[in-house]
């Protein structure tokens, strides 16, 4: 393989460099979905709640 062709490979190979700021943004949002996702799975669902008598049920013993 000659030099010119190794040189169209890695030109072609090659991705445009990120700023600073974007590599940020996507080290954030990865973080946030992760934290997202562990919570998800991780934590306990919440107990059911019972729903509290009518005010109706609960002052017709006072009759």
């Amino acid at each position: 393989m000659s030099i010119r062709e190794e040189e169209q490979r890695e030109s072609f190979i090659q991705a445009p460099l990120l700023s600073e700021n974007v590599l940020l943004a996507i080290i954030a949002a990865g973080f946030v979905m992760l934290h997202a996702l562990t919570a998800v799975t991780l934590l306990p669902r919440a107990a059911p709640t019972i729903a509290a008598p009518s005010l109706e049920l609960m002052l017709g013993h006072y009759d």
